[in-house]
């Protein structure tokens, strides 16, 4: 359980200016992409323990992030998932949106996870499926959005909680808010 959110929150804070200056800026090497994909498991684990710790907001866990997705058109498998402009229609992507915790657990699950550059050669996103959804569908999101999103969880503050005692699970259940003016 964790008792003082600050920490992690500023860790995600210090993640989002992270984007910002280095993964969006700077050439892509083999060095930087495992930097890059043990930041963002990590921080969506940490954004996982903050919902499951009751220290965002209601808003923000019900926060639908912006993604496209792919439909699958072979079966996935670990010696060809790598291949995806092979597994997925990548020319017809689908724009969806995906809950907090749906989005945090295709990452914590992947079993793909392939980063996307720019013509500059910096991080401009990413593409993610669980195994469970390989055979199904393929995700990408734009770093900028995953950025703004960081963000919002880093400098979300409850302000109020209110618990209430649900018979069916033996224990409350919590709702949160932020001030008004936030």
């Amino acid at each position: 359980m964790i008792w003082e959110s600050s920490y992690w929150k500023d860790d995600l804070l210090a993640l989002s200016e992270k984007i910002n200056i280095k993964y969006r800026t700077t050439s892509f090497t083999e060095e930087l992409s495992v930097e890059f994909e043990k930041d963002i498991m990590i921080s969506l684990y940490s954004i996982r323990k903050l919902i499951e710790a009751y220290k965002l907001s209601s808003n923000t866990k019900s926060i639908q992030l912006e993604v496209k997705s792919y439909r699958n058109l072979k079966s996935v498998t670990l010696l060809n998932w790598h291949r995806i402009e092979e597994l997925f229609d990548l020319d017809n992507p689908i724009n969806e949106k995906l809950q907090v915790n749906q989005f945090y657990n295709q990452i914590i699950h992947s079993y793909i996870f392939l980063i996307a550059t720019d013509k500059e050669k910096g991080i401009d996103g990413f593409f993610f499926c669980s195994d469970r959804m390989r055979n199904k569908k393929l995700y990408y999101i734009e770093l900028t959005l995953l950025d703004k999103f960081f963000a919002i969880v880093g400098n979300d503050y409850p302000a109020k909680q209110i618990f209430e005692y649900d018979e069916s699970i033996q224990d409350y259940m919590v709702y949160s808010s932020t001030p008004k003016n936030t």
